[in-house]
């Protein structure tokens, strides 16, 4: 009987594979909090009666490489709100340090086992799955520490390289990886990213980097920046979300620069606001 079991256990898990079943090794985690000085709430405003961060989230979960979709926020009361629309729309959610964000990370992966780490920023709401399974695939042929792909955020790094916009970011790095910024405290308060310290010792971590040419080549616009700081940053994103959504969910980002390039009114709507 036991040998039955086990045989019909192997059987369930080779259909599983045969059915498309995602790859357990990776968990997206979306980094958020509602207490932004330029825009407060900016994640859980309304588009379509979703809230902003449940449009990232949604269009996350469609990677073929993504386990768990969680949001990552802090512990403060005034993210209270940002884990009630988690278990509202049935999101994982974790919570942890405010201002040391790779301790809240790491201990996110740790809490939920996950042995590789996709970061998504939660003011890029425009992140596409295929966009993730592309980094991801880079990051696993190369068996690298570290991967993302390439904008004007990683400054000199991107020097000679075709640069995606900003506000498209997707980070890819190991779990144990990200254990180790208790190493580099430095990176705490230098006003960099805090996964900074990963690609900044390319010496220590295997780092790769796909860049905007090839299918990606109409992403090759570095001035754009699509993260939502302000209201109209938010507006624009609204507007673009409004307009594609109701047709497919899953939106391409081809959608996203065709409409830029058709609405040239529309570039008004990036940047900072003073």
């Amino acid at each position: 009987m036991r040998l039955m079991a086990n045989f019909t256990i192997a059987l369930n898990m080779d259909f599983l594979k045969m059915n498309g079943k995602k790859d357990k090794m990776y968990d997206a985690f979306i980094i958020a909090r509602l207490n932004s000085s330029r825009l407060v709430r900016k994640n859980v405003l309304p588009i379509l009666d979703l809230p902003m961060i449940i449009h990232l989230a949604d269009r996350v979960k469609n990677s073929k490489k993504v386990n768990r979709v969680i949001i990552t926020t802090s512990k403060e009361s005034t993210d209270d709100e940002l884990e009630e629309v988690a278990k509202e729309y049935g999101v994982d959610c974790y919570r942890g340090p405010l201002n040391n964000l790779m301790q809240r990370i790491s201990d996110a992966a740790e809490y939920f086992e996950s042995q590789n780490i996709i970061e998504i920023l939660g003011d890029n709401p425009l992140v596409h799955s295929s966009l993730i399974d592309d980094v991801v695939n880079l990051f696993e042929n190369g068996n690298y520490d570290y991967a993302a792909n390439i904008s004007n955020d990683y400054g000199d790094l991107a020097n000679g390289m075709k640069l995606f916009s900003i506000g498209l970011r997707v980070q890819v790095y190991k779990a144990k990886v990200a254990l180790d910024h208790v190493k580099y405290p430095e990176y705490l308060t230098n006003g960099k990213h805090p996964s900074a310290y990963i690609f900044e010792n390319p010496e220590i971590y295997k780092t790769a980097y796909l860049e905007a040419h090839g299918k990606w080549e109409f992403t090759n616009q570095p001035e754009l920046n699509f993260s939502v700081n302000y209201p109209k940053n938010f507006e624009l994103n609204k507007k673009i979300i409004e307009t594609n959504y109701p047709n497919d969910k899953n939106f391409s980002l081809e959608k996203v620069f065709e409409q830029i390039k058709s609405e040239p009114e529309l570039l008004r709507l990036f940047g900072a606001e003073w």
